[in-house]
């Protein structure tokens, strides 16, 4: 028995049906080079059942391979699409941030490429996550500086911001070891592709533009450029006006030269006559005694 236990013989226990779920999290592009950086987050209640139908569709179209948006080809796409369908169909929950470094930087706003991955992870968690619910973070391997923990940001951070026990774990793993990270991946990529087509950076007519677009039609958009909220599928426009606003006033008021005044040109200005108080704070009569009181 450990010492935690013998210290508290009664804990505080949560109902069996406590409400949980695992988020699954996973980004598209290099938020350090690319134009469109998207990051992406599928949160799910009863992941085990949705990964068994995931495996059912496998059988059906004898599809071996890591799922991977980057790897749809002519002879897969339908698996892809299917896929797509038995993601919409199911109770998962997917939201996302687009951010378009043309227009709105995350790392111009937090300082480097590490922080503004963490900060983008930690307001999808936050957003994700129901009342009261407790939540595990599975998110794809991310190379860190040695003296931070991404792991252990995201969690402290989103629980600070819920103002209590919300995320309970925050693991990273490698795409292959889980599928949900690979479902992730596949709704990730495709709406990135959009935006990155529109840009005349991929192209309109490929096989993954293909399958992105069969994913708008389910969802009954023809575009995500404005974002998009519907059935449990949420696409965000990364902005930050009103940090610039406030980053271009702080710029206008450091480059502001506030010149001291030239009291030797001022004329003496009289000084104010000093007068007694008494105990009570009033000021004496010639008699002694306060005209005000305390």
């Amino acid at each position: 028995m450990s010492n935690d236990v013998k210290l508290h013989p009664d804990p505080f226990r949560l109902d069996r049906r406590h409400p949980t779920s695992v988020a699954f999290f996973d980004e598209t592009g290099a938020i350090a080079s690319d134009r469109f950086f998207v990051v992406g987050m599928l949160r799910i209640e009863d992941h085990s059942a949705l990964l068994k139908e995931v495996k059912a569709l496998r059988s059906r179209h004898k599809y071996r391979e890591e799922f991977k948006f980057w790897s749809i080809t002519e002879a897969n796409k339908q698996a892809y699409k299917d896929l797509i369908d038995l993601l919409l169909n199911s109770e998962a929950r997917f939201s996302c941030f687009v951010a378009d470094r043309h227009v709105a930087d995350p790392v111009a706003r937090f300082g480097n490429t590490f922080a503004a991955y963490e900060k983008l992870t930690i307001q999808l968690a936050h957003g994700s996550i129901k009342p009261y619910e407790l939540m595990t973070v599975i998110a794809d391997n991310y190379s860190a500086p040695n003296e931070r923990s991404f792991e252990q940001t995201v969690k402290t951070q989103c629980n600070r911001r819920l103002k209590r026990l919300g995320v309970v774990s925050v693991v990273q793993v490698d795409s292959g070891a889980t599928e949900g990270l690979q479902l992730v991946d596949i709704l990730v990529g495709a709406v990135g592709s959009e935006f990155r087509a529109n840009a005349g950076l991929a192209s309109h007519v490929a096989h993954k533009a293909e399958v992105a677009a069969h994913l708008r039609a389910r969802l009954g958009t023809s575009t995500f450029n404005l974002g998009f909220v519907k059935n449990g599928f949420s696409v965000a426009i990364y902005e930050h006006e009103e940090w610039l606003r406030r980053a271009q006033k702080r710029l206008a008021n450091s480059s502001r030269t506030v010149e001291p005044p030239n009291r030797a040109a001022e004329p003496d200005e009289p000084k104010p006559r000093k007068t007694r108080r008494g105990r009570r704070g009033g000021r004496r009569r010639r008699g002694g005694r306060p005209t005000g009181t305390a």
